[in-house]
């Protein structure tokens, strides 16, 4: 189950339960239990009928959108089944769409080839864990 919540919503898995009985949480002790033990206290007041705080929890700025977005979308070309595309096709489709880039040496040796490796490395960064740092609000870049 899904609820609502101002903060972010918060996933629920309910078990056998009957009426009078207590209600456990099971928090995952990890790198991220700070962010867990404030959402089961906030599980918790909702539970309780308090209002949900007015924060507003993580926004990113409209540039970090776009960021996130394209870093997406590099992940989405890099995993694409019809086959793996180089750092030069990803760099035309995505990166530097209404530019011309070089070929051969020129590509090698450009700035436009370092950014567009920084960006793969980033989004692959994101996808093997790196999004967690996301959830509990920590942007970078």
């Amino acid at each position: 189950m899904v609820l609502g919540d101002h903060d972010g919503p918060h996933h629920v898995w309910l078990r056998n339960t009957s009426r009078g009985r207590s209600l456990a949480y099971v928090v995952v002790r990890d790198a991220a239990i700070e962010t867990r033990r404030q959402a089961a206290w906030r599980l918790d007041r909702r539970l309780a009928g308090t209002p949900s705080s007015q924060r507003t929890g993580f926004r990113p700025t409209l540039f970090q959108r776009q960021r996130l977005n394209l870093l997406l979308d590099i992940l989405d070309m890099t995993q694409a089944l019809d086959g793996r595309p180089t750092s030069y096709e990803i760099a035309r489709r995505l990166i530097y769409r209404n530019t011309t880039t070089g070929r051969g040496s020129e590509w090698k040796a450009s700035t436009e080839r370092r950014r567009t490796l920084r960006l793969i490395g980033q989004a692959r960064h994101l996808m093997n864990g790196g999004y967690r740092a996301l959830l509990q609000g920590v942007v970078k870049g």
